[in-house]
């Protein structure tokens, strides 16, 4: 799983023009969907939730989400907003990683200069990458310099320079492809089903899908966002088993059947119980949907019960 760690120091607490935050936004936004693009099940960590981020000292980025003009960014973060484990993760990655370990900015940096950064850090540590705002040239970078301050052996402080992977924009990110994890590339519908398990460790599947996916050929138009609604379905059920939240945030529109189609649902699982599958996400072309349910026991996760044309038109 890529893990990504927002940069904390880029929070800008120098107040700015409302448009000046809103494309700090834009280019938040933009960074996160060309991580998304390339390795779909990244965790994006920060020290606060995506709501509270301060874009400037007088604009948060709940207050800039929600402008006419941001409302593609905004409908887009609700998709990404269970990546962020809050302080959750941040705690018990430090717990490990800043164990007599602190890393700092230097003193003579046009930015932040000495102070403690965390998600830089961790980023240097993990060998992953850090995602800061455009709120300073200076986040722009593609490396950034740190100190690293670390006990020896003889519980002496030793300091060492290092540098950390950055990025602040869409430009940056394809930089540091290499960082990034891309997911796995599926030729067919037959190596899609066999490689289920592995792939979404968080989804089952009734008898009746294995004909459907088995059923897309290499080259099968539908093969690619298939296997992309499966991994985003993976990465929202997986988040809802985590976090325990009440129900998944998904990465796409989830709608709920009529009553009138509501019996064309109805499938045994793979006990033998009748079930139906009234839950269901959109996929192109053929009108396609996937159904599914969500279940708690033994643990929460996804039931597929329809991979295939919208149910009732052949």
């Amino acid at each position: 799983m890529l893990q990504i760690f927002l940069n904390e120091r880029s929070f800008e607490d120098a107040v700015c023009d409302r448009n000046v935050a809103k494309n700090r936004l834009k280019a938040l936004t933009g960074a996160i969907r060309a991580i998304s693009a390339r390795s779909p099940q990244f965790v994006l960590n920060g020290s606060c939730s995506l709501a509270e981020i301060n874009l400037s000292g007088n604009w948060s980025l709940a207050a800039i989400r929600n402008d006419y003009d941001c409302a593609d960014e905004s409908i887009y973060l609700k998709t990404v907003q269970d990546r962020f484990p809050f302080g959750q993760a941040l705690t018990e990655l430090k717990g490990q990683a800043f164990q007599n370990l602190e890393y700092r900015i230097p003193l003579n940096a046009a930015c932040g200069a000495g102070t403690e950064a965390i998600g830089l850090g961790l980023a240097h540590y993990f060998d992953c990458l850090a995602l800061s705002l455009t709120s300073h040239d200076f986040w722009h970078a593609r490396l950034i310099a740190l100190t690293k301050s670390a006990l020896n052996s003889e519980g002496e402080v030793e300091e060492q320079s290092v540098v950390a992977k950055n990025a602040a924009t869409e430009d940056g990110i394809s930089h540091h492809v290499d960082v990034i994890v891309s997911a796995p590339f599926i030729e067919s519908g037959v190596q899609l089903w066999q490689e289920r398990t592995a792939l979404f460790p968080h989804l089952e599947f009734i008898p009746r899908t294995r004909a459907q996916i088995e059923g897309m050929p290499q080259g099968h138009p539908c093969l690619a966002p298939v296997f992309e609604k499966l991994l985003g379905l993976e990465s929202a059920v997986a988040a809802w088993h985590r976090q325990e939240t009440n129900h998944p945030i998904y990465p796409f529109g989830v709608n709920g059947e009529s009553r009138t189609r509501r019996g064309l649902t109805a499938f045994q699982d793979n006990s033998g119980t009748i079930r139906y599958f009234e839950d269901h996400a959109k996929f192109t072309p053929d009108e396609g949907r996937i159904h599914f349910i969500l279940l708690s026991e033994p643990q929460r996760h996804a039931l597929v019960g329809h991979v295939g044309r919208k149910l009732g038109i052949g």
